[in-house]
């Protein structure tokens, strides 16, 4: 084989290992939003409202996500609960800071679901840390630096 053709295979193997996105063991990653873990949600979203879960009809669609992060083995979740308005207590607790919350869960058996108020407040103003780390919240595409979703 010719030294040129050669050298071309080496540098167009090496282009393509560097420019491929490579998927490691440790990288954070999507999960599917089961029915059970939608309970859960609402179950540790409610904990942090004062209400009783039944209060609750269940996760506002298209703004819940759902992750797991290998390395720690931590579970995240990012959701904001619904209610159909025939508890009117319910969906004054789903205002301001409780609009959206984050969720976490750490990596040992039947650890429980730890919710954090996120929506408007001081976490998404900047004046304190989220509590969901970077590579969760890149995974899921939301503004570097930032503790929300996109805004649709």
């Amino acid at each position: 084989m010719p030294r040129t053709l050669i050298t071309t295979a080496i540098a167009a193997f090496a282009v393509a290992t560097v420019l491929s996105p490579v998927a490691h063991a440790d990288d954070a990653v999507n999960l599917p939003l089961t029915p059970d873990v939608r309970a859960e949600l609402i179950q540790a979203g409610a904990v942090l409202t004062g209400r009783p879960a039944s209060e609750f009809t269940g996760l506002r669609e298209g703004q819940s996500y759902y992750a797991v992060d290998p390395e720690t083995g931590i579970r995240w979740a990012a959701a904001a609960l619904h209610t159909d308005g025939t508890h009117p207590e319910a969906a004054i607790q789903l205002q301001d800071q409780n609009s959206y919350m984050s969720f976490m869960q750490p990596g040992i058996p039947g650890a429980t679901w730890i919710p954090t108020a996120i929506g408007f407040g001081p976490i998404p103003a900047g004046q304190a840390p989220c509590p969901i780390p970077e590579n969760i919240r890149a995974l899921w595409n939301w503004p570097a630096g930032k503790c929300y979703r996109p805004r649709s």
